[in-house]
């Protein structure tokens, strides 16, 4: 993103919507050139920052295309020789995420 690796973004523009929403499409694009499980880190950023904004929509999009990519790697590839990452602490709140945002998107839409 903007020739710099995810990684050296995730501090400095955190707090930055665009920058997290490119690096989530980044974080996609090493998923499908490289054969690595896309970082959540970046998925979260986008649901919190969303949920900020009020923009339910958005986060249950971010949320949804997270775990499904996830589990569309795990179905192809298994776990035997990597790590689950649906395991780890950051994709457990990304799921814990989605029915909140949904009720909140639900309540919004009346």
């Amino acid at each position: 993103v903007d020739g710099k690796q995810t990684w050296e973004l995730a501090k400095t523009m955190k707090h930055d919507i665009d920058t997290m929403k490119r690096c989530c499409d980044a974080e996609l694009k090493i998923m499908d050139k490289a054969g690595m499980v896309p970082a959540p880190y970046y998925f979260e950023r986008v649901a919190i920052l969303s949920r900020k904004e009020k923009n339910y929509e958005q986060e249950i999009l971010y949320c949804e295309m997270y775990i499904e990519k996830v589990e569309a790697f795990y179905a192809k590839h298994g776990t035997s020789s990597i790590a689950d990452v649906r395991k780890g602490p950051t994709y457990q709140a990304i799921a814990k995420r989605l029915p909140k945002a949904r009720e909140l998107h639900a309540k919004k839409s009346v």
